[in-house]
């Protein structure tokens, strides 16, 4: 009951947002009415998306219908975002059982250089991306991946470039979280009954671990949201935020933000029931 009231509250913010920002498409008009106007115009729009239309760049007149044609970007997009966070998911889950099987000072160590990475920024990442496989090819004429896309979309890089800044922020979330667990009570008596290191980590800690990352995957979402836009834009993908980018309107974007979030709503919500039935916690809301 509760996640079905959320759902709908945050569609409801998003479409208010939209009818906000839609008194200013056209001059600035600030009255009720026309926020109201506005609210109904959008609601008009996603009840007919197959009247919804954009105009291409490059100087084009024609007008061209946005369904089905966004589902071709859509999908990109969603795709980098789902792989890219299964990535660093994965990347950081390695890294901290590894780094936990290290001596303790080594350890520590790790600890401190995550806390230094955690501050780089995300286009630092991406253009030092870039320059590096671009002077490796311009040096040996051997091009590792694909730089720039278009319709021709590359995959891996851009999918490594945008695992990395949630990779690092996962390695330092479950380290810090496999410290804490560590010390507790059960793990205590985990070893007193001649458990290994290994299969502590894999058994009982990882666990809870998990727990953690579901507690933080909001923040972790909204991180790379905001990386994906610059991401297709460096990249030149043509994914669904390079879209709304390059045909700004009320409509498009609005539509665009909601064919985002529904998805990961719903993977969210998913996550949450699974791992509260698995540890037997209640996840904050």
């Amino acid at each position: 009951m509760k996640t079905g009231m959320k759902f709908i509250s945050i569609i409801l913010s998003i479409l208010l947002i939209g009818s906000f920002a839609g008194m200013f498409q056209n001059g600035i008009e600030m009255s009720l009415k026309e926020f109201w106007n506005q609210f109904i115009h959008l609601i008009g729009a996603i009840a007919n998306l197959r009247e919804l239309t954009y105009e291409p760049l490059f100087g084009s007149t024609t007008v061209y219908p946005v369904f089905p044609a966004i589902f071709e970007y859509y999908g990109y997009s969603l795709f980098i975002l789902v792989a890219g966070f299964g990535l660093a998911l994965i990347g950081s889950l390695g890294l901290t059982y590894i780094t936990f099987l290290l001596p303790y000072r080594l350890r520590k160590m790790f600890i401190k250089v995550t806390g230094i990475l955690e501050a780089i920024p995300d286009l630092f990442i991406i253009v030092v991306f870039q320059i590096a496989i671009v002077s490796l090819y311009k040096e040996t004429g051997l091009l590792i991946f694909e730089v720039v896309g278009g319709f021709e979309r590359p995959i891996v890089l851009p999918l490594i470039t945008y695992a990395v800044l949630p990779a690092i922020l996962l390695y330092r979330i479950m380290l810090l979280t496999f410290e804490d667990e560590l010390v507790t009570p059960y793990v205590e008596l985990a070893r007193g009954k001649g458990l290994s290191t290994r299969r502590i980590l894999l058994k009982h800690v990882l666990r809870n671990a998990l727990f953690t990352v579901v507690n933080h995957s909001r923040t972790i979402i909204v991180l790379m949201l905001s990386n994906l836009v610059m991401l297709e834009i460096l990249f030149n993908l043509y994914g669904l935020t390079w879209f709304m980018v390059n045909n700004i309107s009320v409509e498009i974007v609005v539509i665009g933000i909601l064919m985002i979030f529904v998805p990961l709503f719903l993977i969210e919500a998913c996550s949450r029931f699974f791992i509260q039935r698995i540890t037997g916690k209640e996840l904050a809301e």
